[in-house]
């Protein structure tokens, strides 16, 4: 076996042949992190000259020259050949290493369990790759739930079968969810492409109010902007307006028609979201709404279009990302749940996250220092949240 460096062109081209690969594992997703601050490795290993593994390595510089490394949603490879496996994951251990590395972070795009819309586990554990991972030295997370600051992406997402035609999607969504889509048609909503900077403004102001609401932190502007322009055809970001003019027209008997009356705009931002293409499936990657706009329905209008968006490309799934695998309706978080099954999908519950730790000293020292970091950061949220 062989372990070298790969160009971008040659991490592309293997990519694409390897079953759980993402956005996330692109020469794109690469290319935008090094505008916030990462250096990046393609690596691979060959066996009989053809390439069996490939992973791409995010790093990011802590302190005294210390970094972090991460392979995000990989590695990609077959996880089941501990032979492959263990090369692979010792020569990236010696690789990053030499490269000041004090953790190694992956979080593979593989299933645990299986489960239907309610949470409910329907099949076997996937345990054998996490035995895998643990007996090469990494450290597991654990079956977390919730939205743990401390990992990286979320151990959960909701995806929804659309090889159906959209009636048929549509029929097997709750009642709720229904009723929804039926209102939003009782407004003239109109969906529009961010292609401008003034529509990206209309977006990142959007988002902020949404993460302000939500008590996080948004990216900047010049994170979507670079977003949008580095994964091109990859991404698609997307605007849910109300046209005021007709609104005032036909609505005049609605409850938000004062609200709306004030508004100097003719075309009023409502619902925003960013939507990342994989090869088999279409990602709800990040979205919000004003607060006090909600009753225009517009967030299920938004994820019909995109619906419709991934099977005019004839992608099976769409997948709505995130949720917290808390299926307690008494949750804090199961609102966001609550929302995506409305569209009739299931619940994906991914392996987790592992750590190999290349350096334990400095590695239990970025542990406390991100910690720290994390409550200062918790409060400066709250704090803006009360100011707003």
């Amino acid at each position: 076996m062989k372990f070298e460096e790969l160009t971008s062109e040659e991490f592309d081209k293997y990519c694409n042949d390897i079953k759980c690969s993402s956005f996330y594992q692109s020469s794109e997703w690469a290319k935008l992190k090094e505008t916030t601050g990462w250096i990046h490795y393609f690596l691979g290993v060959k066996q009989n000259n053809k390439i069996v593994g490939i992973t791409l390595v995010l790093g990011r510089k802590l302190f005294l020259n210390k970094y972090l490394y991460y392979a995000p949603r990989g590695i990609l490879i077959d996880y089941s050949n501990k032979e492959v496996l263990s090369y692979f994951i010792n020569e990236i251990k010696k690789f990053l290493i030499k490269r000041n590395g004090i953790v190694f972070k992956i979080d593979p795009l593989i299933e645990y369990r299986k489960h239907d819309n309610l949470g409910n586990n329907i099949g076997e554990s996937n345990d054998k790759v996490i035995m895998n991972l643990c007996n090469l030295g990494f450290v597991h997370h654990g079956f977390t739930k919730g939205y743990n600051k401390n990992e990286i992406q979320l151990r959960w997402s909701y995806a929804l079968v659309i090889n159906n035609s959209l009636d048929e999607i549509i029929s097997n969504m709750n009642h709720r969810c229904k009723r929804c889509i039926k209102k939003y048609k009782e407004y003239p909503l109109e969906l529009e492409y961010v292609n401008d900077k003034n529509k990206l403004n209309d977006f990142k102001k959007i988002m902020e109010s949404t993460a302000t609401r939500q008590k996080h932190y948004d990216r900047s502007l010049e994170y979507y902007n670079n977003l949008n322009n580095l994964l091109k055809d990859k991404s698609v970001f997307v605007i849910i307006y109300l046209n005021k003019k007709e609104y005032l027209n036909k609505c005049k008997n609605d409850k938000l028609y004062n609200l709306i009356k004030t508004e100097n705009k003719e075309k009023i931002p409502i619902t925003a979201g960013v939507f990342i293409f994989d090869k088999n499936k279409l990602n709800y990657v990040y979205g919000g709404t004003y607060k006090e706009y909600m009753p225009f329905m517009a967030q299920y209008m938004m994820q019909i279009e995109m619906i419709k968006l991934a099977k005019s490309k004839n992608l099976p799934i769409y997948d709505f990302g995130g949720i917290s695998g808390d299926f307690n309706p008494k949750s804090s978080n199961y609102g966001v749940y609550d929302f995506k099954r409305g569209f009739g999908g299931y619940v994906i519950e991914y392996i987790g996250e592992f750590d190999l730790i290349l350096s334990k000293f400095w590695y239990h020292t970025y542990n406390i220092s991100y910690k720290v970091y994390h409550t200062i950061k918790k409060i400066m949220c709250s704090i803006k949240s009360i100011l707003k």
